[in-house]
């Protein structure tokens, strides 16, 4: 069995140890630093030095009492059991996964002993936590929530302990412990002081305020929250601030009344949607009264207005019964609607593809194609192809 440095001294970056075993998939050693992905968090990344040998340590899992460290596959031509080996964990990696670990037990305890959230599954990476939680967190749930983070992860300070106990004492804590009782002989308990205590067998920060600042950075259907700690959520801080004082400057009001003229902003816009709604359908209503020609007895309409195609299908009925619609939708692309048996959408867009090159198709009452040149006079084309049938 692997002797866990990473429980017994997390802070340290360098280690001695000796192989053990060896496996098709990696290195198994007497002792370790490097934390093996488990309970969603990833697993260190570091080297291992063997005899003259460096190998890079990618990947590293726990099977059984087993730790494996994986690294390139030649690795069994140059390394025996009984070889003396120097480890170094990448320390940014795993500092930055120990505040993440961290954060999401203060941020899983907040919502629990706040509004009875339970956390349902949180993945550890490295200055990033998601969040699935059991009921809907409210937007003014979240900011009270992330006010009494932010203030644990800043300024109080709380001190973070483990301590590993015999599963025969586990009962003890019962109503104490956030959380189920794994079966494991030994349990490893993690301990914010004054505040959470939780079966764990991750790696932590000593305390609260290494962790610093967490940044929400998506809140879907208030049971999924993503966040950021450590430079991550800085440098997100740092930008959404500059922008944010952009936008009020160019909206012409204080910082703290953004959100408050966004708000209107958006009713003014859903207003003007539904003025512009109106003003489309009239609009419409006109220009079905008004054909632009008429080709053996076929009422033809030209549309290039911003008028999205469901609208148009809906109101397809005020157009006569004898009728060719031509429709801008872009420049270069066009659709055919036709109203009536003597003329086939889908063969104008494919006379008008032998004209003008490029790609589309549909059916006889409606096709759609975009061209490689724009037409000159699509009307006039339209004229000499009807008349010739």
């Amino acid at each position: 069995m692997t002797r866990k440095l990473y429980w017994e001294t997390p802070y340290e970056k360098e280690f001695t140890a000796k192989v053990i075993s060896i496996k098709s998939k990696g290195i198994i050693l007497d002792q370790t630093l490097f934390y093996p992905y488990g309970g969603n968090q990833l697993s260190d990344q570091g080297l291992i030095r063997i005899n003259d040998n460096e190998f890079n340590i990618r990947n590293v899992t726990k099977e059984g009492n087993e730790i494996i460290h994986h690294t390139s596959s030649d690795f069994q031509n140059k390394v025996i059991v009984g070889d003396s080996v120097i480890g170094q964990i990448d320390w940014m990696r795993r500092y930055g996964l120990m505040k993440s670990h961290s954060s999401q037990h203060i941020f899983s305890a907040i919502i629990k002993n706040k509004y009875n959230i339970d956390t349902i599954r949180a993945i550890l990476n490295y200055e990033d936590v998601t969040l699935s939680i059991s009921q809907v967190l409210s937007y003014e749930q979240l900011k009270s929530a992330l006010q009494e983070i932010n203030e644990i992860c800043i300024i109080k300070n709380l001190e973070i302990h483990s301590k590993i106990i015999p599963n025969e004492e586990i009962e003890q804590f019962k109503g104490i412990i956030r959380g189920n009782f794994p079966s494991e002989s030994q349990i490893r308990i993690v301990e914010i002081k004054n505040l959470d205590m939780v079966c764990c067998g991750g790696t932590h920060v000593q305390n609260s305020t290494e962790i610093g600042y967490l940044f929400i950075y998506d809140f879907k259907k208030g049971k999924e929250i993503k966040y950021y700690i450590g430079d991550s959520a800085l440098n997100t801080l740092t930008n959404i601030n500059v922008d944010l004082l952009d936008i009020s400057n160019s909206l012409n009001v204080p910082i703290k009344k953004v959100k408050e003229k966004n708000e209107e902003n958006n009713q003014l816009i859903a207003t003007l949607r539904d003025k512009n709604k109106i003003l489309t359908l009239k609009t419409l209503e006109l220009i079905a009264q008004n054909p632009i020609d008429r080709i053996n007895d076929v009422s033809i309409f030209f549309l290039d207005l911003e008028i999205d195609h469901k609208t148009i299908s809906k109101n397809l009925h005020q157009f006569p019964s004898e009728a060719l619609l031509i429709i801008k939708l872009l420049p270069k692309k066009y659709k055919f609607i036709s109203k009536t048996q003597t003329v086939n959408a889908n063969s104008i867009l494919q006379g008008f593809l032998k004209l003008y090159g490029g790609k589309g198709g549909g059916n006889p009452s409606s096709a759609q194609g975009t061209f490689d040149v724009e037409p000159k006079d699509i009307l006039s084309d339209l004229r000499e192809t009807l008349i010739k049938k």
